[in-house]
């Protein structure tokens, strides 16, 4: 099942990058949850469901225009899970300046569906969150 949750991720990457939330909402499970450590943002959380992806994505407004994910390396951890090496980027909405960070995020799916992420700083963090 490997494989078809590297292509899930993947697709979900693209379908983000290229419409916005609403064109991958579909791959992403109704119990999903997503942690955002204090090691990787000044304002870390948990989101919870479609509802808390929306509101993640919302944060970007205002503060950050033409946000990216762009995977530089999909990993099938096995089990149904999967890790991205991935630049987010965009451009600062007042300054105009462009920001990026590097993240190792670690995925979990089920039937299909992204049901859990969680960012890290570096790929062997985020197989230690994919170990347990």
């Amino acid at each position: 099942m490997g494989e078809s949750s590297v292509e899930t991720v993947r697709l979900l990457f693209e379908r983000v990058n290229d419409g916005g939330i609403e064109a991958a909402i579909g791959l992403i499970a109704e119990d999903f949850l997503a942690e955002v450590p204090p090691s990787m943002s000044a304002e870390p959380d948990v989101y919870r469901g479609h509802d808390g992806v929306r509101r993640y994505f919302a944060g970007f407004e205002g503060l950050i225009d033409d946000v990216r994910f762009e995977p530089i390396e999909i990993v099938d951890a096995g089990d149904d899970a999967v890790i991205v090496w991935l630049r987010f980027g965009g451009r600062g909405a007042t300054s105009g300046i462009d920001v990026s960070q590097f993240a190792a995020v670690a995925h979990r799916l089920r039937d299909g569906k992204v049901t859990w992420m969680a960012a890290h700083p570096d790929m062997d963090a985020a197989r230690a969150a994919i170990a347990g």
